[in-house]
């Protein structure tokens, strides 16, 4: 791509992303249908989420007058970290919308929270394996 590094197109991203998923999710909050609010929440929790990823980093070094070093080694061993987590909200999202609660609205949870966590398996395992290609 035409980003001056890798963490910039990561931080790009991930608030694009996040922008769509609160824009698409308090869409679904307006729906009369508790299924489509409890997937709405869940997106718009998400996206919340991804913003605070993407900015996050940048304004604590901002606050703290630390200059930006990227480290790729580091990048990549977080992102592996987080591939198992993102994997583990994928299994717990489909506990949910199988039914492991008894309340229709959370099925809606559940598809939020496979959604989100698999855009986050695809999305860290790719950038993993960018940084593993470069050498790092």
């Amino acid at each position: 791509m035409f980003f001056k590094s890798i963490e910039t197109e990561i931080k790009f991203i991930l608030l694009v992303w996040g922008s769509c998923s609160i824009i698409g999710g308090a869409t679904f909050i307006y729906f009369d249908n508790d299924f489509m609010k409890a997937l709405g929440f869940q997106f718009i929790i998400w996206g919340l989420i991804d913003w605070i990823i993407a900015i996050g980093p940048s304004i604590l070094r901002s606050i703290r007058k630390k200059p930006h070093i990227e480290n790729l080694a580091k990048l990549k061993n977080n992102l592996i970290i987080n591939v198992f987590f993102d994997i583990v909200y994928v299994v717990v999202g489909s506990l949910i919308f199988v039914g492991i609660f008894e309340i229709y609205q959370y099925n809606g949870h559940g598809l939020g929270v496979i959604i989100q966590g698999s855009f986050l398996v695809i999305f860290n395992t790719y950038y993993t394996v960018k940084i593993i290609q470069k050498g790092q």
